[in-house]
């Protein structure tokens, strides 16, 4: 029982250092962020951040590579509808993915020292995508299915960048439905 009452205490932590940096992160560039800001802001103090964390682009990374684990793992089950060529499933996790989490992707993807965030999630949509059209057995070459994977990511992601942006004034339905039949034309090639 003790064991759980410090797995709580470690998470809360680590969500009051999390949403400490999302903070300042929305005021001012990542390299200027000090630890001290940081866990001033969680009203926490440092030994505590130093014990989770090394430094602040540690408490970044980290934060980085959790979201792309919860993002992967809510895809994961995706698999591509032959009939319909249809990759809405896994956009629709995606934006809803994104939505729960819509405070930290807006600021790490506004951050202007950090594309990594982005990189990331990009690669795990690429991937998703280029394994649901070899799946498909769309007919064309490798390498013709590796740019149109490229292609196809580089406008999830821009598409999610211009919805964060303007505060999500199309519906996830929406943009994901838009998205799906761009994506079908491509993938029947017409």
């Amino acid at each position: 029982m003790a064991a759980q009452k410090e797995d709580r205490r470690i998470r809360r932590t680590k969500r009051l250092l999390r949403q400490a940096l999302a903070e300042i992160m929305n005021e001012k560039d990542f390299k200027d962020i000090t630890v001290k800001e940081i866990t001033d802001r969680a009203d926490l103090n440092r030994g505590t951040f130093y014990f989770h964390y090394t430094d602040t682009y540690d408490l970044r990374n980290q934060i980085e590579d959790e979201l792309v684990e919860e993002l992967k793992e809510a895809i994961a089950e995706f698999q591509p509808e032959q009939a319909e060529f249809s990759l809405r499933p896994m956009l629709k996790k995606v934006f809803d993915y994104v939505l729960s989490q819509k405070f930290l992707f807006r600021t790490f993807f506004r951050s202007s020292s950090n594309s990594g965030l982005q990189n990331k999630v990009m690669a795990v949509v690429e991937e998703n995508i280029d394994n649901a059209r070899s799946e498909l057995e769309v007919n064309e070459s490798e390498r013709s299915r590796k740019y149109h994977s490229r292609f196809m990511s580089s406008g999830v992601m821009g598409c999610v960048n211009l919805w964060l942006e303007n505060s999500n004034e199309m519906a996830v339905d929406i943009i994901v439905d838009e998205l799906d039949e761009m994506f079908q034309r491509i993938l029947k090639g017409a």
